[in-house]
């Protein structure tokens, strides 16, 4: 198969088959809302076709009737929905003609397989049937080009898989909307189908740690997990988290239920790691159930298939392999990137000087592969020097483009220096024994980054939170705490000031290395910077700050000059604020107050850059009715305005509720009135708008001190704002002290008035701030739980240090 035939076009439908109870359903819902297209479903499909439901049409027309118009119409659905559609298939897909059709459609579009573990489908099904259904099932393999593995989200409550819906509505999309670990996973997934998932992530925030792939990046190393380990793991998976830039999975085992048990470990370490994966099938050993070696051969091409077709980020390829299987895996690479591999062996490996080595390189290049790794087990034959030079051989001698290279020398001691290579170190987790791996023997990837300050190839730098009122900052301690983690000597500590002068003589220093802004800095900063995130832009405001240092136009060269000194003439500005208050308010919201446009409200109190952010959250997650309450009136109304031209720039339609009442007011047809998102409330004496349902998400952005006309720091919510008969989730942003007049009240109300209300405290939104612009000004992901439990320690110390004083 061509290469490009693989890749399809940007419109194309995706088609989702699997077995009754794999979630289908949900996951169309899921991808249609994100990637923004129709959703059809075989069961409404056949509704509208014939104009009853299967069960009717068999009841009155016969099995054979059915049967056949049941084909007729699964193939006219592919057919006339090509582009822009999520295609959710039923049961029909088990049949032989559906799945010759559906094996054509491969060749145009991507078919996903769907499944799950076998105990939740169990859980799911008929028992009755559920057996024979499980084993018919595995035939979806042979009809599709994908498959997700999609894990059980314990936020997903119970389903029924049997349903079929005469229509589909928002209404129905319940169930997706709660599963917010699936949604990240399968949204994700779908953004590497279509090759958006780097580029997405770039032009929306470059400095992101997701936005650089590893290959690119200043450095970068790849953790690297045996199969053979993982089913067995005795570390847990968040010990794992932040101990790479990516996972290096290899296959080294051959366990029952094989290709089941690789695809869950792959879904695996994309839900727990968050990282990158790298995908790696080790040669079949002799002593396994194969033995011959055109079957050895066989196994592992379709092992490296199943690479493919769980959309791994790079699949990682022998190319002193048959040259049969290596051809078969490059002509169907698709959007996975492929690492060209030469392995040295032995004691009589070939040195750095030979020009094989270089003419390996030229291959992989010639091959396409996205990145060349040579190895090469080294008994202490080699001097360093020798792969330096070899390095820079293909770096001036081969013309562009080159691939990124990845070269060092190993021993039975592992990796010769942890600096051989500067992306894709292997390195294992600190905690693992080194086994019979012995590429990632010797070091992990804190060791490997902290010898780069030791080579000063890299600076302790300072860092800090800059504002009028930061004397009680939590971030300094959970800064410090992942400098440790990370091995980093720089430095983090609370500057109290609110003149920008005084910020320019702080970003003046050759050792500045990044900021985060408290007020009154964050819409005040704009005019100086040269660079804002996309985020920043729309929302307004800005709470981290970056130098740029060098003369280079290249963003990606500046985002690889970060842990690097220099006087900085130009700065970049981003937005961690309101990433934070959409993650926490993810994690609180229930079932029953899932976000739909036409009706969730939303309400955000306070007018400063926090609010601004508590705004832009509140509409990345769907919400289209916001109001904003603000004791100076105007300067809420500043923000809904802002935010009511912004959403008409990005095509955001209003509620058909809205506008309608725009529409009864006289508003003209299209015109900002008449697409008003963002609303404003006068006074708390106010009832609640008649016409809107009641808040179900509440962000609180008062500041401990009053700040530009915001509300005192002893704000209730009035009693006649809270009617929502479903509840809700109240966050607070400030936690000095924590337990605020609002966090107070909202608890006594769920105690004694409505106990389906959330209370998110102001612990959970700096941890989560200071978790994401750590990773903004370092380029290093966050140890998230060491740096969350950091932030509880250090408010609980805080406070009995205020208590010793008093």
């Amino acid at each position: 198969m061509p290469s490009d035939q693989r890749i399809f076009k940007q419109d194309a439908s995706i088609v989702l088959v699997g077995c009754r109870g794999a979630g289908k359903r949900s996951l169309g819902f899921i991808g249609a809302l994100h990637l923004r297209r129709r959703l059809i479903t075989e069961d409404h499909y056949f509704v509208s076709a014939t104009g009853q439901t299967r069960a009717q049409f068999l009841t009155k027309h016969g099995k054979e009737a059915f049967t056949q118009r049941n084909a007729e119409v699964f193939k006219h659905m592919l057919d006339t929905n090509r582009k822009r559609c999520i295609i959710e298939c039923g049961m029909s897909s088990l049949s032989e003609e559906a799945q010759d059709a559906l094996r054509e459609y491969c060749k145009t579009n991507p078919v996903i397989y769907i499944h799950r573990e076998k105990e939740q489908l169990l859980r799911l099904l008929d028992p009755a049937d559920a057996e024979a259904l499980l084993k018919m099932d595995e035939s979806h393999r042979s009809c599709s080009n994908f498959e997700y593995y999609n894990l059980y989200d314990p936020h997903s409550g119970k389903t029924n898989p049997g349903s079929e819906p005469s229509a589909i509505s928002w209404d129905s999309a319940a169930n997706p909307s709660r599963l917010l670990l699936a949604k990240e996973d399968f949204t994700h997934y779908l953004d590497l189908l279509t090759g958006q998932a780097w580029r997405k992530t770039w032009l929306e925030s470059p400095f992101s740690i997701n936005a650089v792939p590893p290959h690119f990046r200043q450095a970068s190393y790849a953790l690297r997990l045996r199969l053979s380990y993982l089913v067995g793991m005795d570390l847990e998976w968040e010990d794992l988290e932040a101990s790479g830039d990516c996972v290096e999975l290899i296959i080294d085992h051959w366990p029952e239920d094989m290709f089941n048990v690789i695809a869950k470990q792959v879904a695996l370490i994309r839900r727990k790691l968050s990282m990158p994966v790298i995908y790696h099938v080790e040669e079949t050993p002799r002593e396994e159930r194969v033995r011959s070696q055109e079957e050895r051969d066989a196994m592992d091409l379709e092992l490296l298939e199943l690479g493919l077709r769980l959309n791994v980020d790079f699949l990682s390829l022998d190319l002193q392999r048959n040259p049969a299987i290596t051809s078969r895996i490059l002509a169907q690479k698709g959007r996975s990137k492929i690492i060209g591999n030469f392995w040295n062996f032995g004691m009589n490996a070939i040195p750095w000087s030979d020009e094989a080595n270089v003419e390996n390189y030229k291959l992989a290049q010639s091959l396409g592969c996205d990145v060349v790794r040579i190895v090469r087990f080294c008994s202490g034959d080699s001097a360093n020097e020798k792969l330096v030079a070899f390095t820079e051989k293909i770096e001036t001698t081969i013309p562009d483009p080159k691939p990124p290279l990845v070269a060092f020398d190993f021993s039975f001691l592992g990796v010769r220096t942890p600096l051989q290579t500067r992306i894709l170190g292997p390195v294992k987790h600190r905690c693992m024994e080194g086994g019979r791996d012995h590429f990632a023997t010797v070091c992990s990837s804190s060791v490997s980054f902290e010898q780069l300050f030791r080579d000063f190839r890299l600076f302790p730098l300072e860092f800090c939170t800059v504002g009028s009122n930061v004397s009680y900052s939590l971030t300094p301690a959970i800064y410090q705490a992942a400098f440790q983690f990370w091995s980093m000597p720089h430095t983090y500590q609370a500057v109290q000031c609110s003149q920008l002068d005084d910020l320019n003589r702080i970003f003046a220093r050759a050792t500045f290395g990044g900021a985060c802004l408290a007020a009154p800095f964050k819409v005040a900063i704009l005019p100086h910077l040269k660079l804002k995130s996309h985020h920043a832009a729309a929302i307004g405001a800005v709470n981290v700050v970056l130098p740029l240092r060098g003369k280079t136009s290249f963003i990606l060269d500046h985002a690889n000059s970060r842990n690097m000194g220099g006087v900085a003439s130009e700065f970049y500005g981003d937005n961690t604020d309101w990433s934070a208050i959409l993650t926490c308010l993810r994690r609180a919201i229930s079932p029953r107050n899932f976000v739909v446009p036409t009706k969730t409200t939303g309400l955000v109190i306070g007018a400063g850059g926090m609010a601004r952010s508590a705004v832009y959250a509140l509409l990345q997650l769907g919400c289209r009715n916001i109001f904003i309450y603000n004791r100076t009136a105007a300067n809420a109304q500043r923000i809904a305005d802002h935010f009511n031209e912004w959403s008409v720039e990005q095509g955001l339609a209003a509620p058909p509720s809205a506008k309608i009442r725009a529409a009864a007011e006289g508003a003209p047809p299209g015109s900002a009135s008449a697409l008003k998102i963002c609303h404003t409330l006068g006074s708390i004496a106010e009832p609640w708008p008649r016409d809107y349902q009641p808040p179900t998400m509440i962000v609180s952005c008062v500041p401990a001190v009053s700040i530009d006309g915001s509300p005192p720091a002893d704000f209730e919510l009035p009693k006649q704002w809270l009617g929502s008969t479903t509840g809700g989730v109240v966050v607070e942003l400030a936690y000095e002290p924590l337990i605020t007049p609002l966090v107070a009240q909202m608890q006594v109300f769920r105690d004694t008035v409505s106990p389906a209300w959330v209370v998110v405290d102001g612990l959970d939104i700096v941890s989560e701030m200071a978790i994401e612009s750590f990773e903004l000004m370092t380029g290093r992901m966050a140890p998230k739980r060491l740096m969350k439990e950091v932030c509880r320690r250090a408010w609980e110390q805080q406070r009995r240090d205020m208590s010793s004083v008093s």
